[in-house]
């Protein structure tokens, strides 16, 4: 081969993992060619078989007659899908001689260096085609996880998820999360995980300054990418705090530590990832080897984590806005039902007994085998859901008159007392008329004993009347079931005060007083009960001006209807058992335990929670209640829940009467007085 000064020269491809390697045949190893060209990337190795060829991982082969002699050409490309194949003859440019030290050497430098340089454009589209699938893949993940992210709504599940997610990006063993308090002045250690070792892990709050490495990436709103935690330099701002790795025996290597901003760009959180594997799967416990196993995190990590701690800062911003939103809702919920029981405080507590005795029901029908109640199972957002519809389903006693509210007696003492007069006036008026009967005697001359006795005695007779009418009138203001006796009783007073009244022009007691005296039962009129029970349609027209979310909107329409009964025979609007809501359904089950079984009522003796099972169960066979839910409310021990709570507190002084809106109108064989 004549002598020439060009060389064989290849640039090596930015992405290329390893180099080219090309294969000849062994009969030509000792051409001086072969250490002329097998610069980097090019390596060349001398070959007998295919099978040689293989084991090199050959990407371009120079095939002589002995080498397709021993194996075919079809069945090279089978081996080597991927390789180049040059011909000893396709070197023969300029002669018929084979490669020989008389074949132009330049011509077949130029041929090789073109199947490199084919090779290499080859791999550069390989490797393209693969970055290009990784980005797709990585930007499909960040998509996925983003929307994950900001679907979820606790914020303690959302950290985790966060981390997880940054472990998986990155292929890293250990990651930790640190909350920038509202202040700025602190940081909060909120979260770590670590694939490899178990560890206890209590939450702490440290000042935030920019001498850790968490602070200075919170403090400066800067990344901090560490291939070595161990080799900072000694007058770094920040130090790496090796506490945890003293403890434990982990070894933390590289680190890239990230801030997480909101939307006013203000850090809310600092990300921070620990040890990049080479392997995802491979454990870095203490006897492991951890720094042949960690690499620094590179730059499409480092691009992936910061476009996850984006999506975090957004994420955890909106979490704790939902949390302080929730946790705004509920105090206002409290306060509301505490306002609202403060003005009736004979029945505190009522409110959050019926809300307990909800949840603890609508979980054990979760748990039912019943047919009917598979359909009709309630997540944690509809549990929520009835639970705020208890506690505010008494809302509506705001719209019940106070006069009404705490009506103790069918008439007031201010009426009983004016009635107290008239009846002394009355007596006034028979004895005036007594007098004037017998001075009319004295004047006529005509004095007579026996009349004047008789006059004596009828005067008696009525003003004992009259206060006998006066005591009968104290006993039917008594809000208990009136007897036969006492009707007949204020029916003989009634028949006795019309007359007095068109002879004597005073009303003893008038048709409206006689009206209220006449109720057989408890202590309201017909119209008084009817505001009573407007309670619920106040409720649910107070409910409905509330901008309810979409997991909440059925709240309103929930507790509207604790007081419909399945016979129809409830109100407001005497709905059917299909009109119903079913949370409704267990809350009416609920509601009506209570009010039999509460001991803070003043007027009436609380039941035994056995005699209100018992009375539950009656009112289910009238068709008035569902009998399922009564048996899952008793078998499952749902209203056992309240037994061992106090629900008295915020509420002080004395109780006055006050009728609950809540306390039932039973079927009258069930009802308890």
């Amino acid at each position: 081969m004549s002598t020439n000064n060009a060389t064989l020269s290849v640039a090596p491809s930015s992405n290329t993992t390893h180099s080219l390697r090309l294969c000849y045949p062994k009969r030509l190893a000792s051409h001086s060619l072969w250490a002329k060209i097998a610069k980097p990337p090019l390596q060349c190795y001398a070959i007998s078989t295919c099978d040689e060829a293989i084991q090199q991982a050959a990407d371009i082969v120079i095939l002589d007659s002995e080498l397709i002699a021993h194996t075919s050409l079809a069945k090279w490309r089978e081996q080597l899908p991927d390789g180049i194949f040059l011909s000893e003859q396709h070197l023969q440019v300029e002669t018929d001689l084979i490669l020989s030290d008389d074949l132009p050497e330049l011509q077949t430098q130029k041929i090789i260096k073109l199947a490199c340089e084919g090779c290499l454009a080859r791999r550069r589209e390989l490797d393209s085609d693969i970055a290009l699938q990784s980005l797709s893949s990585n930007l499909n993940k960040l998509a996925s996880v983003g929307i994950a992210l900001a679907a979820e709504n606790d914020l303690t599940t959302l950290l985790r998820k966060i981390l997880i997610e940054g472990q998986n990006i990155s292929n890293c063993d250990a990651a930790s999360l640190f909350l920038v308090d509202a202040d700025g002045e602190h940081i909060t250690f909120k979260l770590t995980q670590n694939d490899s070792i178990d560890f206890p892990f209590q939450e702490s709050k440290f000042k935030l300054d920019a001498t850790s490495i968490s602070g200075y990436v919170a403090q400066y709103k800067t990344a901090l990418n560490i291939a070595d935690a161990y080799a900072i330099p000694a007058q770094s701002v920040y130090q790496f705090n090796s506490s945890f790795d003293v403890t434990t025996g982990y070894e933390t290597v590289s680190m890239l530590t990230l801030p997480a901003l909101n939307k006013q760009k203000n850090v809310i959180a600092v990300l921070q990832f620990i040890n990049k594997k080479r392997n995802r799967e491979t454990l870095l416990g203490p006897n492991s080897n951890i720094r042949e196993e960690v690499l620094p995190f590179d730059e499409e990590s480092y691009l992936l984590l910061q476009a996850l701690a984006g999506q975090a800062g957004v994420a955890i911003e909106n979490a704790i806005l939902h949390n302080n939103i929730q946790k705004l809702f509920e105090g206002f919920v409290n306060a509301s039902v505490m306002a609202i029981e403060q003005r009736d405080p004979t029945t505190s507590g009522h409110s959050f007994r019926v809300a307990d005795l909800c949840v603890a029901l609508a979980r054990a029908v979760n748990l039912s085998d019943n047919p009917q109640h598979r359909a009709q199972r309630h997540n944690e957002t509809q549990i929520r859901e009835l639970r705020y519809a208890a506690l505010l389903h008494d809302f509506g006693k705001v719209g019940v008159r106070e006069s009404v509210l705490v009506k103790s007696k069918k008439l007031t003492d201010a009426n009983i007392q004016s009635i107290r007069y008239r009846i002394l006036l009355a007596q006034e008026k028979l004895k005036n008329k007594a007098l004037k009967q017998q001075l009319q005697m004295h004047r006529s001359g005509k004095f007579d004993k026996e009349i004047n006795h008789r006059i004596e005695i009828n005067l008696a007779r009525e003003l004992e009347q009259l206060d006998h009418f006066f005591t009968t009138i104290v006993e039917a203001n008594e809000p208990m079931l009136l007897d036969a006796g006492k009707k007949t009783d204020l029916n003989r007073i009634a028949a006795y005060c019309s007359p007095f009244e068109r002879a004597h022009g005073i009303a003893i007691v008038s048709p409206e007083e006689f009206s209220m005296l006449a109720i057989s039962k408890g202590s309201l009129s017909s119209q008084e009960r009817l505001e009573i029970e407007s309670h619920v349609t106040h409720t649910r027209n107070f409910l409905q001006l509330i901008p309810w979310t979409d997991e909440l909107k059925q709240v309103p329409a929930i507790a509207g209807a604790h007081h419909e009964k399945l016979d129809g025979s409830g109100y407001p609007d005497g709905k059917a058992s299909n009109e119903i809501p079913f949370a409704s359904k267990i809350m009416t089950i609920c509601d009506i335990y209570d009010a039999l079984t509460a001991s803070d009522r003043p007027y009436k003796s609380a039941v035994p929670p056995e005699f209100a099972l018992d009375i539950l169960n009656q009112e289910a066979k009238a068709g008035a209640v569902d009998q399922s839910l009564i048996d899952v409310f008793i078998e499952s021990d749902a209203y056992k829940c309240i037994t061992q709570k106090d629900y008295s507190e915020g509420f002080e002084g004395e109780k006055g009467f006050g009728h609950h809106v809540c306390d039932f109108d039973l079927h009258e064989e069930h009802a308890h007085d």
